[in-house]
């Protein structure tokens, strides 16, 4: 269709002076030149958007779309948790997330290989490894990194979430290289007269992602670690009726205190297989004992624990989501509380006028917290 109209305009322009009679109208030809023209874009702009929905609709096509070269850069990347409550959400997530990796420069290893390696070794639990499971996974693939996270919401309502966790490990010494967070509502992007909404959890998925890997680059797979305070995040206890509320605040407390130099979270994989051998059931405290052997174990200057006491999702323009977190942060090796502080947030405080500046997911509100709590540790001369 495109050639024919294509070969008309050619032939309308050798006689761009001439005009043609219909009656009582004269239209000029140049100006109908134009007009098929502009028919022409239209029409390809409407075929261009369709095809692009139907990639979004589709994420799986994403990753395969995009061809990753042998560049030396090898990760392998672990299926992540899902924290929310859409069992089908790592169906859409995962091939997104690979094919950002993919744009960042990265050979991603054979997701079919790595399961089945997986499924030999018996790991269960995807959303964290251990120095002693990243040195095989290393040896295994020839891998520089691992990357593990967690999806922490994904729904498909009529104001749509997405939120995202993730981790870079070091397989040499179970370090974490790099870590963030993204988290959006459909909402979010709302823009003067309501325009720029995203009414599609789809549609949401690459932009959220898009602000996760502003933060990664090439050379985070070459980041040094060991040269800052260690310390292990232990799992927060979860007073809330919010399922996993403990579990992401802890995650979330690793990815902030890797943002602050003076730092250094322990990978929670290591964290893990001594709270299992340990037998450490409680949550939100420690006894002298296992403080000290953890804190000998594990090389950390100090352990984090904490408790989560309010981790409400809030119900639309009716109320506002709300989180309130405590934590502590104790010194194994001398059996004391180096610091001790409580936040707590509503997704209303930084209302300008109209709703402008509302907070709507209370996964995003429980972010702040954390990095204000994280923040007031690095500031307070404990050390």
């Amino acid at each position: 269709m495109k050639r024919i109209i294509t070969i008309f305009i050619i032939l309308l322009s050798v006689s761009p002076s001439y005009s043609i009679y219909t009656g009582k109208v004269t239209l000029n030809i140049r100006t109908l030149k134009e007009e098929i023209e502009k028919k022409v874009e239209k029409t390809e702009g409407v075929l261009t958007e369709k095809i692009s929905d139907e990639i979004e609709e589709k994420p799986e096509a994403i990753a395969s779309a995009i061809p990753v070269e042998e560049t030396g850069n090898r990760v392998a990347v672990f299926p992540f948790e899902n924290f929310s409550d859409n069992k089908d959400a790592l169906k859409y997530v995962m091939p997104v997330l690979i094919s950002h990796l993919g744009k960042k420069g990265v050979e991603v290893v054979d997701e079919a290989s790595l399961s089945d390696y997986l499924c030999n070794k018996r790991i269960r639990s995807t959303g964290y490894v251990s120095r002693e499971l990243a040195r095989k996974i290393k040896d295994k693939f020839k891998v520089k990194a691992i990357l593990v996270g967690s999806i922490i919401s994904f729904s498909t309502g009529k104001n749509p979430e997405f939120g995202i966790l993730a981790r870079l490990i070091n397989p040499s010494d179970g370090g974490i290289l790099w870590a963030d967070y993204a988290s959006a509502t459909g909402e979010d992007f709302t823009g003067i007269l309501g325009l720029g909404r995203l009414s599609a959890v789809h549609s949401l998925i690459p932009r959220v992602m898009d602000t996760l890997f502003t933060s990664f680059y090439l050379k985070t797979l070459q980041r040094e670690t060991g040269h800052s305070y260690r310390i292990a995040v232990m799992p927060f206890q979860n007073n809330t009726d919010f399922r996993n509320a403990g579990m992401i605040a802890t995650y979330m407390f690793m990815v902030e205190l890797l943002k602050n130099p003076e730092f250094e979270p322990i990978e929670y994989g290591n964290i893990r297989n001594l709270i299992v051998s340990l037998r450490i059931r409680n949550r939100g405290g420690l006894d002298y004992e296992n403080m000290n052997v953890l804190s000998e174990k594990l090389g950390a200057g100090g352990i984090l624990v904490g408790v989560v006491d309010n981790f409400t999702q809030g119900a639309g323009a009716s109320s506002a989501p709300k989180v309130a977190v405590s934590a502590r942060l104790l010194d194994g090796g001398n059996n004391k509380i180096l610091w001790y502080n409580s936040r707590q947030l509503s997704g209303e405080e930084n209302i300008i006028a109209f709703d402008w500046g509302r907070i709507r997911s209370v996964h995003i509100v429980a972010y702040r917290v954390v990095s204000s709590l994280v923040k007031n540790m690095g500031l307070r001369q404990w050390r």
